[in-house]
């Protein structure tokens, strides 16, 4: 759970003089300083796994606290999720850029339904759309971090002020038809996402399902690319193909993170597109297996997985409401090539062609 924490004086801030420059194709400068403080290494370490959106305290702002702060947001990077557009100003450049490369596919020059402010300063880092719900990191962040929390706030915010929904799910798609895979983190859905691209899906995620108007959008963050994940699809290619020789040209050790595009080119992205299914997926074993369930059934899972504005009975109304009439399955994943033949087949049954 997010820890709300007192409000607090905030440091004596400078003003600022206002004035817009492009400092390259992605990043806006909005705001300029006499001085400026040292940026760490762009080799920065990976995002630790414990770290996540549920580590920020909760504080707020008062309005001319939240003016001042913002004053320090000075880089700003705008990215489209489908009809709407995100845009997240941050004080130090360095992190900036790094949210612009995790989001190198969905840059945007389009302006903001949702601006969210991100600024580290004197050793804490704050992170808000509105003065009265700020998000607090205690202690210093490197450039990586500092981009994860501004993209789980920016997100948080976008989809509980919309009327979008969100789920935590890879999304494969195939002629008019997009496939949310629901899962937890970590579970194996960007493995089994990758596998149906290298088999003729197209990749709209390997991470969240957004649907706007009853219709899925491409979500193109940067894949996160799990040393075992990567591993478990090399072995299990019945032959060389074009993931496998992309993916043996990263370094062999660690988690990896690229541009789907970079990776998967015109396979990644697409319109947006109905959805046709939801598989759940709720664990591993030797082989794949794919079993239909009811929507009563899966609805436990949806709503864990599912972000939106409603909270309480409305959003267990909501997802009823979305989900009505979607089959739903549920999935344990096998080797990640035989789990996709097993998903293509129990979808040519279900629905029929392609």
């Amino acid at each position: 759970m997010l820890k709300r924490v007192p409000q607090r004086p905030l440091p004596h801030l400078r003003d600022r003089n206002v004035e817009a420059c492009v400092v390259g194709a992605a990043i806006v400068r909005l705001g300029h300083a006499s001085e400026c403080r040292p940026e760490p290494s762009l080799v920065s370490p990976p995002v630790r796994r414990s770290a996540s959106f549920a580590s920020l305290e909760r504080t707020c702002f008062s309005p001319r606290e939240a003016a001042a702060l913002a004053g320090q947001a000075s880089f700003r990077v705008a990215i489209a999720v489908g009809s709407k557009t995100i845009a997240v100003c941050f004080s130090r450049a360095s992190a900036a850029a790094a949210f612009a490369e995790r989001f190198e596919d969905m840059l945007s020059t389009r302006a903001a339904d949702v601006t969210i402010f991100a600024v580290d300063l004197d050793g804490e880092a704050f992170f808000w759309r509105s003065s009265d719900e700020v998000y607090r990191w205690r202690g210093p962040l490197h450039r990586e971090l500092l981009s994860f929390f501004a993209d789980g706030v920016a997100l948080h915010e976008y989809l509980t002020t919309s009327s979008d929904l969100g789920l935590h799910a890879a999304v494969i798609a195939r002629g008019s038809r997009a496939v949310a895979l629901v899962g937890a983190s970590t579970v194996g859905k960007t493995t089994t996402a990758l596998a149906a691209a290298a088999r003729g899906f197209a990749l709209y995620s390997d991470e969240r399902c957004v649907v706007q108007k009853k219709r899925v959008v491409p979500f193109l963050r940067a894949i996160t690319l799990r040393e075992g994940g990567r591993a478990l699809l090399l072995d299990d290619a019945p032959s060389a193909n074009a993931l496998g020789t992309a993916l043996c040209a990263l370094p062999p050790r660690g988690d990896q993170s690229i541009g789907a595009r970079r990776l998967l080119g015109d396979a990644a992205g697409g319109p947006s597109l109905e959805l046709a299914a939801v598989l759940v997926i709720e664990g591993r074993a030797a082989r794949p297996e794919v079993d239909a369930c009811s929507l009563h059934a899966g609805l436990p899972a949806l709503l864990r997985s599912m972000l939106s504005r409603e909270t309480g009975i409305e959003r267990a109304a909501r997802a009823l409401r979305e989900f009505r009439g979607v089959p739903l399955f549920r999935l344990i994943l096998g080797p990640p090539y035989a789990t996709v033949d097993a998903i293509e087949g129990t979808l040519c049954g279900a629905l029929g062609g392609a």
